[in-house]
């Protein structure tokens, strides 16, 4: 007997089933790629070094796998620590995502503490939810120094109050507030179950945390 596509797409749905909607941003390898080793320019304005741009985000939904499953994957020996399972419904629009994707979960929240240096690594890779605060040594390292909140603009760049401290150019400051997960797809799940008939059953993906691609700064999102 064959699955119905259609149960299990309601099943991993974000309506009433076990999934949640996240947002999906399709990726491509950067143009700068190239040279002898074949490897993206680390001043490249588009990339920033980490070879790959991303596209507008898409709403999209999917499901998150049982244990057993990250369990499953530890096993093949490639397991990173905050790497998760997913089930892609056929009908979600993420059932088209391929290596490299970005996946914000748009339902959860997590906190975050970065120390960012101004001129060098302050654009961000993601839009927090909120920031908390933003500090920063005087010069002898005897102050901790409080500055304003600063706005996080579309493009990642930082707009900073005019009213209150700011960090100086070259200024390492730490900033902390809460964010959404964000990750990105590090690939198909291997299993043995073959689409039957060719009917789009749902995809399972592994997806890794985002800082693990080296993305300090982040990609440019198209």
């Amino acid at each position: 007997m064959l699955p119905n596509v259609a149960v299990c797409n309601a099943l991993l749905s974000s309506t009433g089933g076990l999934g949640q909607n996240i947002s999906w941003e399709p990726s491509a390898p950067c143009p700068c790629i190239g040279g002898t080793l074949n490897a993206p320019q680390p001043n490249c304005p588009q990339c920033h070094g980490i070879g790959h741009i991303w596209f507008a985000a898409q709403a999209a939904w999917s499901a998150m796998t049982s244990m057993k499953l990250v369990r499953q994957w530890a096993q093949y020996g490639e397991w990173m620590s905050g790497d998760i399972v997913m089930s892609i419904p056929s009908d979600s629009p993420f059932f088209a995502a391929g290596e490299y994707d970005r996946v914000t979960l748009s339902q959860s929240s997590e906190p975050f503490g970065r120390t960012i240096t101004v001129g060098e690594n302050d654009r961000l890779a993601f839009t927090p939810l909120s920031i908390d605060r933003v500090f920063w040594l005087s010069a002898d390292g005897s102050e901790i120094i409080t500055g304003g909140i600063p706005v996080v603009n579309a493009d990642g760049t930082l707009t900073w109050p005019a009213d209150l401290p700011v960090p100086a150019a070259g200024q390492t400051f730490t900033m902390t507030g809460r964010r959404s997960p964000l990750y990105f797809l590090f690939r198909d799940f291997p299993q043995d179950r073959e689409h039957a008939s060719g009917l789009q059953l749902p995809r399972r993906v592994v997806l890794r945390k985002f800082d693990l691609l080296g993305a300090t700064q982040g990609g440019v999102t198209r």
